[in-house]
Formats: structure tokens, C-alpha cells, sequence
């Protein structure tokens, strides 16, 4: 990532003439988001933000990056106590920074396009009540894409896998007999997620389906409409086409699907470190998230419920 700054202020500097104060500003803000990229932030912070980057020796590869992580580094800023004025200045900073970079075919695609000021609330995850999963897997089934997308939603339901992890899966590594799969997290880290019912249940019918498209299947589980292993992009694509039909919101991305798994697990009983396994997280720190989450379903549940709560009382 550090040399995509450098070049970022070169331009700052000899193509657009910038004031030194501007250059500064820029700069002050884009290493804040490499040290937060880094891990480089007080202890209270540390392991808290799931990043989906990937760091190649220590160093954030600029064309990992995605708009996940840059909303993390202003909930980031946010909870630090930052003003807003300043935050509003560090997402002109990113904007500019990854616009220019992708202008000039520095990275393939702009994480920065969506990214907005982050509303107060958002440090807990979004998640799915199930009763909204039962509506995103709703759509009726008419072709091969229908079945492979209600296998491929319940995948992440069930398994609680990163996306990259479901586009990386291979059929080598299912055993339907014992209901679970194999796959390889961050850094080439191996684990073992498992599937419910309705997860192997899609998963014949789609393999049935695959296989009189495409003849004998081999590689990867999930296929595009050439029988190409399916992109990280084009999963991302299915979750919001799907979200969107449902009437669901439109921020909906697989990751939310991996927050409902969590949040699920604990919320009916399972013990953090188990699901903490079951995500791939190196560090408990990091699954101690979802434990806010649940705690906050909870005093809805109290404010509803209780005859003493004040929300009781307006009512």
C-alpha cells in the first residue's frame, strides 16, 4: 500500500499542484488507514475489526481491500471519539485516494464507491432474524441458477464461512455423509465447518442440476454459467440480487449471512470459544463482537417485555 501513497502524492504534487497543507492532510489520513490496516491501534482495538485484506509481509495489499474495510476504519475513527468533520475529511481522503487509483488502472475496482459517513450504531454487525432467511431463501426455483443460489445462501447460513472461503470450496472436500467441509481461511488456515440438512439437501439438487448442464463435476463447488469456478464478486452479486427481491435490505452482503451464523450460535446457547472455531478466528477478542449483539437483542427483548421498562411505560 505504500507505494500506491507515493504515488498518490507524486500526482498531489506535480499534476495537480497542491498546497503542502493539502499533501499533508491527505498523507496524515491515508497512514492512519495503514496503521489500522496493520493492526496498529490502542489495545482496546486490537482483534476487533474482522478485515478482510489480505497483508503480504506486514504490508496491506492495496487490491485486497474492500469496502468492508474501509467502513471498519471509520467505525474505527468513530469510536475513537473523532468529529465528524474529521471523519467526513478522512472518507474525502480515501474517496480520492482510490478513485485516482483506479483511474489510472492501479487496482482493478474502487472499494470507496459506496462508502458514506458511518451513522452512530454501526460498530455492532448486521444480522439476519431467521424468520428474514426463511425470506431470502423465498424465491421459487425455476433454473440451475435458482437451485445453486439456495445452496449457496444456506452454505454461508449453515457454515458461517467468509466469502472467499465459499468461492475458494472445493467438491473434494465435502463429505455429505458426515455433513461437513473442508476449507482454507486466512493466511492458508485449515478448518472444519459443517452443514445442516437443508444445506446437503440444496446441495444435491444443485449438484444434480450442475451435473446435466456440465458433465462430471470436478474443482470448485460453485460454478458460474460457463462452469467456471464462481468469482468473490459474483457470490457478492447473488446475495444482493437475492436481498433485493426479498425486499431486504440492500446493504445485505454475505458477510451478514456469517454475522446471523454467529449471532444465531450464541443466541441459542454455544459457547464462544466453539463458535469463535467455527469462524476461523485466531483471536477470541475478535467473536466477543457478537456477544454485544446478542446482548442487545436481549434488552429489546426486556424494554418490550418487562412491566417496569420506561419503553413499557410510553406504551
Amino acid at each position: 500500500m505504500n507505494w500506491a501513497v507515493d504515488r498518490f502524492v507524486d500526482y498531489l504534487q506535480n499534476e495537480k499542484n497542491c498546497s503542502e497543507n493539502t499533501i499533508s492532510s491527505y498523507q496524515k489520513d491515508l497512514f492512519q488507514l495503514y496503521d489500522f490496516f496493520c493492526g496498529n491501534v490502542p489495545d482496546a482495538f486490537k482483534g476487533y475489526f474482522e478485515l478482510d485484506l489480505s497483508l503480504i509481509d506486514g504490508e496491506p495489499d492495496i487490491n485486497t481491500i474492500t469496502t468492508g474495510d474501509l467502513r471498519s476504519f471509520l467505525e474505527f475513527c468513530f469510536d475513537r471519539g473523532m468529529k465528524k468533520s474529521s471523519i467526513e475529511r478522512k472518507v474525502a481522503s480515501i474517496k480520492t485516494f482510490f478513485s485516482f487509483l483506479h483511474r489510472r488502472e492501479l487496482i482493478s475496482s474502487n472499494p470507496s464507491l459506496k462508502l458514506t459517513y458511518p451513522k452512530k450504531g454501526m460498530r455492532l454487525p448486521k444480522f439476519l432474524h431467521f424468520e428474514e432467511y426463511n425470506r431470502l431463501l423465498s424465491f421459487e426455483v425455476k433454473d440451475f441458477f435458482d437451485i445453486r443460489d439456495k445452496a449457496i445462501i444456506s452454505f454461508f447460513y449453515s457454515t458461517g464461512c467468509r466469502i472467499s472461503e465459499i468461492a475458494g470450496s472445493m467438491l473434494k472436500d465435502i463429505d455429505l455423509e458426515q455433513k461437513k467441509l473442508k476449507v482454507y481461511g486466512k493466511g492458508g488456515y485449515e478448518r472444519m465447518v459443517f452443514l445442516t440438512d437443508e444445506s446437503v439437501a440444496f446441495f444435491r439438487d444443485y449438484i444434480k442440476a450442475r451435473e446435466e448442464l456440465f458433465g462430471n463435476c470436478q474443482g470448485n463447488i460453485f460454478v458460474n454459467k460457463y462452469g467456471k469456478p464462481l468469482s468473490v464478486r459474483g457470490i457478492f452479486g447473488i446475495i444482493e440480487k437475492r436481498a433485493k427481491n426479498a425486499s431486504l435490505s440492500s446493504k445485505l452482503t454475505p458477510h451478514t449471512l456469517r454475522h446471523s451464523f454467529a449471532t444465531e450460535m450464541l443466541n441459542r446457547g454455544a459457547d464462544i470459544r466453539a463458535v469463535q472455531e467455527l469462524l476461523g478466528h485466531k483471536s477470541i477478542s475478535t467473536t466477543q463482537v457478537y456477544t454485544h449483539t446478542t446482548k442487545a437483542r436481549l434488552k429489546e427483548v426486556y424494554d418490550l417485555c418487562h412491566p417496569h421498562s420506561e419503553e413499557k411505560k410510553e406504551r
